[in-house]
Formats: structure tokens, sequence, C-alpha cells
């Protein structure tokens, strides 16, 4: 290697990749999903109650949005990722996307939450454009964030702890959007919801575009293509499909978001309806997100015992016991048994956060069996299951809900109250049973160390 930086003859740039990160770099990666989160995460938790609570739309027409936009956002996965792969820029391949499409994002999510009060067609046209541009434009901040890294650094244990700073990151956006949404929505509204909504929304904006250009300042990318030696699109398209680990983290990602969407989207539904009492919902969505936090800071200690794949079934086995515990509490009723249960049952998603993590590997997996790296196509369009997922979870829970009585600020039917029960403790069930036989697919924590001591010497990578 001449200098700092080294040309491989794969076509990849080392630039003193396998590197220990600094405090610095692996918060303002943090801040990266604590700002998507904080925007989103009330999308993901709030939209379906706006829409029907407060815009006045039904939830069969709620449902089909949710599934028609997921499968767009599907296509919009592939494209973004491609083009991540085919940017070059003085900052890098990655980091200027939190620069670009920060604003826009932030804008739209409050476009988003101001349905005005319109005739049906025209509001429906709103709430369709609004939500398709809200969910592209999420795309264009989430993917960058997978796609940033296996940019970041080489080094296994490293990834390992820049992901749980990612995920605690991450989860301070939805224990913040999560508490203090609805306390905001009505101090501001003073019982107006329609403006509450709209007004947290640009509170939430403003502190999302900070955190995103936070994250574009103070991170740096050390590996990534060259523009001269970038594959051609369809090189790198068909090198993906031959990537088997890949298929099995695109499935896991569908799986757990059709759990970690329903169980989301049902938190507001179940403390209304099923507990009584609306307002707990806000400390519930806390005590969710700090179980998994803590799961988030412990991953980083298992992984230095642990394969990924076995920390992703651990903790969906804590999930399935603290959504069991959810049920049972509704049944006698205990305030304290729920509560303890969200913690524990927020572990589930902990397990699938560690997918971003075996991701990374499995683009290093990839540019080891086909010579071919490109983290951008590969960690977007992995993402297609998730926006697939969180589709049809938002169809799925609006489905149940409709089929089983569900009428909005009614007192429900016992057939509806076990509606949402189905959507808040069982689908993410036998979601964590799923992800669990998938895990033991996969494959390639057994051969990740042999796969970089061979890319080193194909490559001939030498440190400086």
């Amino acid at each position: 290697m001449h200098g700092l930086f080294g040309i491989l003859d794969k076509g990849v740039v080392v630039d003193n990749a396998n590197v220990k990160l600094s405090l610095k770099e692996k918060l303002s990666y943090g801040a990266s999903d604590c700002a998507y989160n904080l925007v989103f995460n009330v999308v993901t938790t709030y939209m379906m109650f706006y829409y029907t609570d407060v815009a006045g739309i039904s939830l069969l027409s709620v449902g089909t949005l949710f599934l028609v936009v997921r499968v767009l956002d599907a296509i919009a996965g592939p494209v973004v990722g491609a083009l991540i792969d085919k940017t070059h820029t003085k900052w890098g391949k990655v980091r200027p996307w939190f620069l670009w499409f920060g604003a826009p994002f932030a804008i739209i999510g409050v476009m988003a939450f101001s349905v005005p009060n319109f005739g049906g067609v025209i509001k429906m046209i709103y709430v369709y454009v609004t939500y398709i541009m809200m969910n592209f434009l999420a795309v264009t901040v989430t993917t960058p964030c997978t796609a940033l890294l296996p940019n970041l650094t080489t080094n296994a244990q490293e990834r390992v702890n820049a992901n749980a700073f990612r995920n605690v990151g991450g989860q301070i956006g939805v224990i913040a959007s999560g508490m203090l949404t609805l306390p905001l929505v009505n101090l501001i509204g003073g019982g107006n919801q329609q403006l509450g909504f709209t007004v947290t929304m640009i509170i939430y904006g403003v502190i999302c575009v900070g955190l995103l250009l936070l994250t574009f300042a103070n991170t740096r990318e050390r590996v990534f293509t060259p523009k001269e030696k970038e594959p051609p699109f369809i090189k790198s398209f068909v090198a993906m499909l031959h990537n088997g680990p890949w298929w099995i983290l695109v499935t896991l990602n569908l799986v757990m978001f059709i759990g970690v969407v329903t169980k989301a989207s049902s938190i507001v539904y179940f403390f209304k309806y099923n507990v009584g009492n609306e307002t707990l919902s806000s400390l519930a969505n806390g005590i969710n997100s700090a179980g998994m936090i803590a799961g988030m800071i412990l991953a980083p200690f298992f992984a230095k015992k642990m394969k990924n794949r076995n920390i992703a079934i651990m903790f969906f086995g804590f999930g399935i016991i603290g959504l069991l515990g959810l049920y049972v509490g509704a049944k006698i009723m205990s305030i304290p048994l729920i509560f303890v249960s969200m913690a524990v049952s927020a572990l589930f998603q902990t397990g699938q956060s560690m997918g971003f993590v075996m991701l990374a590997d499995v683009v290093d997996y990839g540019e080891w069996k086909t010579g071919v790296r490109s983290q951008g196509l590969i960690t977007s369009c992995a993402a297609i299951g998730v926006t697939c997922g969180a589709g049809i979870a938002g169809w799925l829970s609006s489905f149940v809900l409709e089929i089983n009585g569900f009428v909005p600020n009614q007192e429900q039917t016992a057939q509806a109250l076990n509606a949402i029960n189905i959507n808040f403790v069982w689908i993410p069930i036998a979601c964590c049973a799923i992800g669990t036989v998938l895990m033991l697919l996969y494959k390639v924590d057994d051969q990740i160390g042999t796969i970089r001591e061979e890319l080193a010497v194909r490559n001939q990578v030498v440190a400086e």
C-alpha cells in the first residue's frame, strides 16, 4: 500500500479500514438512526391512529394505503441503493445523502400529519401523495444508515459496537417520540389533536435535520469502490441474487417487521381499549424502548462470546416470553406485569436489529464469493423485507380489526378486544418463531473469519 490508500485488485479502496472508531464517530453514527426514528416512529406508531381517530379515514382505506405504499417502497429501496453505489463525491458515497435528504424528509413528515379537512376524494389524494412521499424519503435516510456501516471499518467487533450505538440512538428517538408525542399533541393542541400533531412534527423535524447533519460531519468512509472500478449495475444485481445469506436476511426483515409494526401500531389501541387508559401508552412506549436499549447495550458483550445468529435467537426467545406476559397481564389486569412484559418483549426487536450487523458481514461474503462489493444495493434491497413487512403489517393489523368489528372511539366488543390482542401479542410471537428458524439456516457466522482472511490475501491488503 502506498501512502494512506491502497487500490485492491478487486477495485475496493481501504483507508486504514481495520480501525477502532472514536466515541465521537460512533455517537454521530448513532445520531442518524435517532433522527430517523424521531420522525418515522411517529408514522409507525401513530399514523393509523391519526388517520382513523383524528383525520376520520376508514380502517379499510388506511389498510389499503399502507399495503400499496409498501409495495412502492419495495421498488424505491433498490433504486436508492443503486444510486448510492453510483454516488461519488468528495464526502464519500453514503454520507452526502444525509446532507441532501434530511430536510425534505422532515418537511414531508409535517405534511403527512397535516391532513386538511377537505372532501373525501381530495382528502384521499392528499393522504396518498404525502404518505407515498413520506415513505420514499424515509428510504433515502434509512438506507444510508445501513449502507454506511460496512464502510466505516472492517473490524468485526467495531461493527457490532457501531451498530449498538446506532440502535441505542434509534431507540432514544423511539423513546422521545413514543413518550412525548401524545403529551405534546395534547399540550400544544389544547383539545385540537390536528394542530397538536402538526406542531409536534415541526419540532421533531428540526431536531431530525440537526442530527443528520451531525452524522454527515463526523463520520468517515474508509471502505468503498472508486468510480473507475465500479461494477455495472447488472453485474452487482446478479451477484446479489447469488448471495444466499442475503436472501435469508431479506426474509428475516420481512417476517420480523410484520411483528414489530403490528405490535407498535397496536400499543395505543391496546391501552385505550383493552386496558382502558390511553395515557399509559406513552409510558409503555418508553418502557418498550428501554428494554430494547438494554438489549442493545448488552449485545456487544454477548458478541465477544457468541455468534450474531445465536444472539438473535436468544433475544427472540426472550421476546416470546415477554409477549406471553403481555397477554397474561391484560387478562388479569396487572399493570406492573404488563410494563415488565413490555420491556422483556422488546428484546425480540433487539434480535431483529442484529440483522444489520449480519448484513455488513453479508456484504463481505458477497465480495468474497463473487468479487463484487455493492453495499448500497445489498443493504437497500435487503430493506425490501423491511418495507414489505411493514406494509403487510399495516394492512394485516387493520384487516384483523375490521373483520372483528372494531369501531373507533367506541366501547369495543370482546371480539374486537381479542383482535387487538392478536395484533399486539400473537402475530409478533409467530414472527419470533419464524425468525428463529431463519437464523438456524444462517451460516455466515461460521465462515466470516475465514472470509476476511481470504479477502485480505486476495486483495493484498497491507496495513500502513
